[in-house]
């Protein structure tokens, strides 16, 4: 599940002097749009990605500042038999889960159905950490929560029909550390806090989802496995269990990726799926300020320490690319690898997913991307 104009504002408020009055309005500016040259040039990159990281294939996306878009899809999605990828096909979007699960947990708040500095112990009484770590801790990992051990997800693995709840998973994890003030890193930890969040919802934590901050654009795109599945085209996923170039097929072909056993262990953590452009644009619309209330969106981005990003808020990564602050995630999985970011200065938003866990995140395909966006 892994780890990455003053003058027109003046004018709209209050009609000040000199901003119109009565004067005839004239018709607005025509949004810029993306070139033609600036398209070829993402699409280049795209290309050059595939090659070079060797990995089946990619989906990516682009939302600007006047929210028009790029999008581009290359390689395969199924190596055998072969399908190609493209930008509707769904994808597993892994870690990026803890953006949409901080998100709800921040909504579910300014609805007053939670607190998220109440003990965790509140609503979690298996809870056997510290008594006053709180949900807020959870979500920006700073609770000591820590993983199940790995004979836990081998099991999984071993027996992909298993019945695994994430109730079992985050049971089956190692006793809590302390709370610290730098971000330690615990899957676990947001599997606890779904099961608070689907708690005070009153509903699955997937509807609970659809209902509350995917009813924005890009968000029908979406969807939190396995309490909904995700549409086809679907990819399938390819880990390396043996190391070395041959890779395995870790899909059993069915809707929820990559099997049911392992979307209801990654879960709230990390079972976030759907198509990248739609991620993209639910990314914008969130990170742009229009799916929170402003006060929540800035708890959101109140950054504490965490390596190897330069800070972590609640379920949120900054980064920077090519010089810019960068707010998102990425996402490592049973085969997978996706990032979403959002450069908060310039009001632009990329995406990617690629199906395969040999190679991680390149930051230099990141920084070609930004830099040809924002061209």
């Amino acid at each position: 599940m892994g780890t990455r104009t003053l003058t027109g504002l003046a004018c709209v408020v209050l009609l000040a002097p000199g901003c119109g009055g009565s004067e005839k309005k004239q018709p607005p500016a025509p949004a810029p749009r993306t070139s033609a040259t600036v398209s070829q040039t993402l699409d280049k990159i795209l290309a050059k990605e595939l090659e070079t990281s060797a990995v089946p294939g990619i989906s990516a996306a682009i939302v600007f500042p006047d929210g028009h878009e790029w999008t581009g899809a290359v390689g395969v999605a199924v190596v055998e038999p072969r399908q190609p990828m493209t930008p509707q096909t769904a994808m597993v979007f892994d870690s990026v889960t803890k953006v949409a699960t901080a998100s709800l947990a921040l909504k579910l708040a300014e609805e007053g159905k939670l607190r998220l500095d109440d003990p965790i112990v509140d609503s979690y009484r298996a809870w056997k950490g510290d008594p006053k770590a709180t949900l807020r801790d959870l979500l920006g990992h700073t609770s000591g929560a820590r993983e199940p051990p790995g004979s836990f997800v081998d099991a999984i693995l071993e027996h992909p029909k298993r019945a695994v709840t994430p109730r079992q998973a985050a049971a089956a994890s190692a006793e809590p550390g302390p709370r610290t003030d730098d971000a330690q890193y615990s899957n676990a930890g947001f599997l606890i806090a779904g099961l608070i969040l689907e708690k005070a919802a009153g509903e699955p934590l997937g509807k609970a989802m659809r209902e509350l901050i995917f009813d924005h654009p890009g968000g029908d795109g979406l969807v939190l496995q396995p309490t909904e599945a995700t549409h086809p085209p679907r990819a399938h996923q390819y880990w390396h269990p043996r190391g070395g170039a041959d890779a395995d097929d870790a899909s059993d072909g069915g809707a929820i990726m990559p099997f049911r056993a392992w979307s209801n262990f990654a879960w709230s953590a990390g079972s976030l799926a759907g198509d990248v452009p739609n991620l993209a644009r639910w990314g914008h619309e969130l990170l742009g300020g229009r799916v929170l209330a402003p006060a929540s969106l800035k708890q959101m981005t109140r950054f504490h320490a965490f390596h190897p990003w330069t800070g972590y808020g609640l379920g949120l990564g900054r980064d920077d690319s090519s010089g810019l602050e960068m707010w998102g995630h990425s996402g490592d999985g049973l085969g997978s690898h996706t990032e979403l970011w959002h450069a908060p200065q310039k009001n632009l938003t990329v995406a990617f997913s690629w199906n395969d866990d040999d190679f991680d995140s390149d930051p230099v395909f990141m920084r070609a991307l930004v830099r040809a966006a924002l061209s």
